[in-house]
């Protein structure tokens, strides 16, 4: 979800997609310690090796950077408008190949 294109959000402006914007974040950043502890330390369990983590720590460096600009109950066009998003879905899709491969 992070790193397709942006949707056309809901008459509210929200993410309608499953899952939307908010439980991605909230899997990739809130469900995990990556925010506060380095990638590298779920090697052997949730991620394969120094590659993979290399790649989660950008995405999630993106993310919070995201987030520290808009804060985290901004809107979700907010977040998708932010100066960095491009960035997000960038580092994302490298992200996905990496864990796809």
């Amino acid at each position: 979800m992070l790193a397709a294109e942006p949707p056309v959000l809901d008459g509210v402006g929200r993410d309608d997609r499953l899952p939307d914007l908010t439980n991605a974040v909230h899997w990739l950043v809130d469900d995990t310690p990556w925010d506060l502890v380095d990638p590298a330390t779920s090697i052997g369990t949730i991620l394969r090796d120094s590659h993979e983590s290399d790649v989660i720590r950008e995405v999630v460096a993106a993310v919070v950077a995201v987030s520290d600009r808009q804060g985290a109950a901004s809107s979700d066009a907010a977040w998708f408008g932010d100066s960095v998003w491009s960035d997000v879905r960038r580092l994302a899709t490298t992200a996905l190949t990496c864990l796809t491969r």
